[in-house]
């Protein structure tokens, strides 16, 4: 962890992160450990949906918060990312910046840029000029098991043993935050203007990193989207996990055109085909998925 400062406002810590979880111990601890390095355990905040002793085992040394869980789950996601604006709000009182997201989410930077996230946000010094939010380079691993054969172990980073990734511009979420903000369902999109897609980090989504764990995980959410739905149609809870995992299958086979951390055609593609929702108070990037699959460079092996 950096000892750079708080630039922005001296009166407030450097960064803190949140996140919401029901069990998913792997993605929590993974979780936990990374963002504790970065930011201190201190300053991290876990909503544990339905309260968990696993959860306090994981997360000791920070702040576990413990929320009720509805059993029908009703508007399970509309609740979760009610509240996840209005926590972050209330934290943004006392940090700089502000990190929100799902627990197979994190943000890194690139390390040829800076060592660690502090570092690197310490770049914004000027309040008037630096964006209420930051939009990190969306992009989700991928496990073909014959490409990555080396099991994943729990004493050694993840991208030291998967790194082929495709982009996807739906999980350019702008997490990052310096400002409140009221967030979409998903954390997709925020009602902060004009977007800001940061050249130098990037969010790693965890959804189909391991191919062993990831089939196991992606049909217990099949269950949950069947436990949601009650008597209703299944279409009346939205596409949510609907299909995950049957892409999954599907993206599995596939091998790394080659190694690639910028993607810059791509990036212009998300600018360019912005798409300004709500009365232009929502932006959502273009570009939807890249169709390759690219490889990161062995710098990012020891990152997370």
């Amino acid at each position: 962890m950096s000892d750079a400062p708080a630039t922005l406002d001296p009166t407030k810590q450097p960064a803190g992160a949140m996140t919401m979880v029901y069990k998913d111990y792997y993605f929590l601890q993974r979780w936990v450990d990374y963002y504790g390095r970065q930011f201190g355990r201190e300053h991290l905040y876990i909503l544990s949906h339905g309260g968990d002793p696993e959860h306090d085992r994981i997360c000791e040394g920070a702040n576990v918060i413990r929320l009720p869980r509805d059993p029908t789950m009703w508007r399970m996601e509309r609740r979760r990312w009610g509240i996840n604006t209005q926590f972050s709000a209330g934290m943004l009182r006392y940090y700089n910046w502000f990190f929100v997201g799902d627990v197979d989410e994190v943000v890194i930077v690139d390390p040829a840029v800076a060592p660690d996230l502090v570092t690197y946000l310490s770049r914004y010094t000027n309040s008037k000029t630096t964006p209420a939010s930051l939009c990190p380079f969306g992009i989700e691993l991928v496990h073909n098991p014959e490409a990555e054969p080396e099991p994943l172990a729990d004493d050694q980073p993840i991208l030291s043993r998967r790194r082929v990734f495709r982009a996807n511009a739906n999980y350019a979420k702008p997490c990052v935050l310096r400002k409140e903000t009221g967030f979409t369902i998903g954390g997709h999109a925020n009602s902060h203007q004009p977007r800001v897609l940061d050249p130098h980090m990037y969010l790693i989504h965890l959804r189909f990193f391991d191919y062993d764990m990831v089939t196991e995980r992606l049909a217990g959410r099949k269950e949950m989207r069947t436990t949601m739905a009650g008597d209703r149609d299944l279409k009346d809870v939205g596409k949510a996990w609907s299909k995950d995992l049957e892409n999954f299958l599907a993206l599995s086979k596939g091998t790394a055109v080659r190694e690639d951390a910028d993607l810059p055609e791509f990036r212009k593609k998300m600018i360019e085909g912005q798409q300004h929702l709500h009365d232009g108070k929502i932006t959502f990037f273009g570009g939807g998925r890249t169709k390759e699959l690219y490889r990161l460079p062995e710098r990012f092996a020891s990152v997370f």
